[in-house]
């Protein structure tokens, strides 16, 4: 049997954890190593399992290979299904839900296309995190952006640095 190194968030927490799985193992042992390790609170049977921008969670009886994982691959373990993501600039504003393991980077392009932004522009404007400073990486999962308890995440298209003369 094969063993795997990945990297494994919850939800909430930009704490980045590395997990060595067997692929023929349960991907349920995630979620209790997880536990284990202080990563997450409640009741473990609600956590789902996402592999990197993918939209459904993996089965969790499944074994972890079996389902396309492979080494270095990065997990999120979260309770919501999907997240409600909402991104503003200017006078646009525009909704949809995405999987928690889905990145700050798909979240943007994803808006860029919605209001025609060409990628000259797009190039020079980051996400920010609605109501504060905070700009978090384009690797980022959502998922470890949402507040406990919430199933969402606002962001403010800003430029990326602004040169005043």
């Amino acid at each position: 049997m094969t063993s795997f190194s990945i990297f494994l968030q919850a939800e909430g927490s930009n704490k980045i954890e590395i997990f060595e799985i067997d692929e023929a193992a349960p991907v349920e042992t995630l979620v209790n190593a997880a536990k284990e390790r202080g990563l997450l609170e409640g009741d473990q049977s609600e956590f789902l399992i996402f592999l990197e921008d993918q939209e459904e969670p993996l089965v969790q009886t499944k074994p972890f290979g079996e389902q396309g994982g492979k080494a270095k691959d990065r997990v999120i373990l979260h309770r919501c299904r999907r997240i409600e993501v909402s991104v503003a600039f200017n006078a646009h504003k525009d909704e949809r839900r995405f999987s928690p393991a889905a990145t700050v980077a798909r979240v943007k392009r994803w808006f860029v296309k919605e209001i025609g932004m060409s990628p000259v522009d797009a190039s020079e404007h980051v996400l920010q995190l609605a109501g504060t400073t905070e700009r978090p990486d384009p690797d980022t999962h959502i998922g470890t952006l949402v507040r406990k308890g919430t199933c969402s995440v606002s962001f403010t298209l800003v430029p990326r640095k602004r040169v005043e003369g």
